[in-house]
């Protein structure tokens, strides 16, 4: 086949012609890669089959918002209504890099073949891969938007930040999935939030080899107290008073641990009671537990962790029983009190026994 003089190709005599060939070329190549990268999604989608969500259940342990990890995770607000937090991107540098390296041996290999329209660097596979597919990613991390999370605890509601070509969007936290993504500097997996549109593993406020899945559950959970961490601890008055405002409603996802605002971090108690617990060496959880075990050792059932409840303290003893009303104050027992129907758990021996 005879080739032909360049200047027989009006658009070879511009600088402009012979980008405007390479752009169109280019994204003929990545528009075909797309296609087919969705073909292949959606192949293996329907391949896999249909997956089991993962469930929002508040399982051991959710972790502990620490003023520390909130301070180094830079998180902007965290109260009973919203959680905002901002997370970096660790792989964001090593793409610039790539995208630079790239995109430099493309326009080398442009400008040392710019005047042959029979070059390769026209052809789709060689425009896309090593022009415009690294022009595009070098452009996308430079001026990459902060990946802002927006938590609405009061409205349930997740707010995702923009990713790769989707904008910002708002998703129901109970369609939210967690996901993981492994370190590029570390071996462990980071916890993340998958995209709703990319199912793309984005990182959130989280600690590497920690699961916090139970956290942000308990977290969206407007009907159960705020997590454990002194980072929550000045709001946990306000909405303990909004919960019992509403009558305490029922809570909206199911727990597999105790979950009270005692053990959370907040005392609903009287003035007397408060002053006593201040003294006693162990916080109220300790003692559940060794009712807990009390009633395992023993066969008694206790189908929701939640089910065994504190009523007071009765000298130096504290009074559990077994499917009480909850949420109910706690209050200085008179030593005179005749009980019966519960549990007692020695303050200062351990020592647990029932009383019929």
């Amino acid at each position: 086949m005879e080739h032909y003089p360049a200047r027989k190709f009006l658009l070879f005599e511009y600088l402009w012609g012979k980008l405007l060939i390479v752009f169109i070329s280019g994204t003929i190549f990545l528009a075909l890669l797309g296609v087919i990268t969705i073909f292949l999604l959606i192949a293996m989608r329907i391949w896999s089959g249909k997956r089991e969500k993962v469930k929002h259940i508040i399982y051991p342990f959710p972790a502990v918002l620490t003023t520390e990890i909130a301070d180094l995770y830079k998180v902007e607000r965290a109260d009973d209504q919203f959680l905002i937090f901002t997370t970096s991107s660790e792989i964001r540098g090593f793409l610039i890099g790539i995208g630079a390296a790239i995109l430099c041996t493309g326009i080398f290999l442009f400008c040392k073949e710019i005047d042959n329209p029979y070059s390769e660097i026209y052809w789709p596979p060689f425009s896309g891969a090593f022009i415009l597919a690294p022009f595009i990613l070098l452009i996308s991390q430079v001026f990459a938007h902060k990946r802002r999370f927006v938590l609405d605890r009061m409205n349930g509601t997740v707010t995702f930040p923009r990713h790769l070509f989707f904008p910002r969007c708002t998703v129901p936290f109970s369609k939210v999935i967690p996901g993981y993504s492994k370190g590029t500097m570390n071996l462990a997996f980071r916890f993340c939030f998958l995209h709703p549109r990319t199912k793309a593993a984005i990182p959130v406020l989280a600690e590497y080899d920690s699961d916090w899945w139970p956290f942000y559950v308990l977290y969206m959970d407007k009907n159960r107290p705020l997590p454990q961490g002194e980072a929550f601890d000045p709001y946990r008055e306000k909405d303990f008073l909004r919960r019992k405002a509403a009558g305490f409603p029922k809570p909206i996802y199911p727990n597999t641990i105790l979950v009270t605002d005692a053990y959370m971090g907040y005392i609903y108690g009287t003035d007397e009671f408060k002053q006593r617990l201040s003294k006693i060496k162990h916080r109220i959880v300790h003692y559940y537990d060794r009712v807990s075990w009390y009633c395992q050792e023993h066969g008694i059932e206790i189908p929701n962790d939640n089910d065994l409840v504190l009523i007071g303290l009765w000298k130096k003893q504290f009074v559990f029983k077994l499917f009480a009303p909850e949420n109910i104050e706690y209050i200085v027992i008179p030593d005179n009190t005749v009980l019966t129907d519960c549990f007692l758990c020695d303050s200062e021996t351990d020592e647990v026994k029932f009383v019929k």
